[in-house]
Formats: structure tokens, sequence, C-alpha cells
């Protein structure tokens, strides 16, 4: 995986916490480094995914088809805009 792509995902985990305290990470993992939790839906192994973690435990998973980092960025913000 690329540094860049995890620094900036992390980056975006702490923009994210600004406006939602109850979100407390955001990584950039590969599927087969996922821990699944109740009702998380499967993922595939060779996949980069983002997951985010609430201060409950409870993690969000984000498949990352783009390499683009305004794309990565976008389904970041998108998928937890609601949560």
């Amino acid at each position: 995986m690329d540094n860049k792509k995890i620094e900036f995902v992390r980056k975006c985990g702490e923009v994210l916490r600004i406006a939602k305290p109850h979100l407390t990470s955001c990584e950039l993992k590969l599927g087969k480094d996922i821990r699944l939790g109740v009702g998380q839906p499967p993922v595939h192994p060779e996949d980069e995914y983002v997951v985010v973690t609430c201060d409950n435990g409870y993690s969000y998973n984000i498949l990352v088809e783009a390499n683009s980092l305004g794309a990565i960025a976008s389904a970041i913000f998108s998928q937890m805009s609601h949560k």
C-alpha cells in the first residue's frame, strides 16, 4: 500500500472526528487485515478498505476502488455523513 494514501486516510479521520467525535479513527487496510464484526459485509483479501472505528468499538469498512486521493476522501465523507 502507498504510504501517501495511508497518511491521507489518517488525516481524513482527523477531519471526520471534528464533525463526528464518536468516530475515533480512520485507517487504510487490506481486506485480509480486517476483522469482521457482526453484520459486516464480507471483504475481499486483496482489496483496499478504509476502516472507520467508533468509540463503542464498532467499525465500518469502506471499499476503496480509486487511487485518487479526492475520490478516497469523497468515499469516506459520503459514507460516513449519516453515521
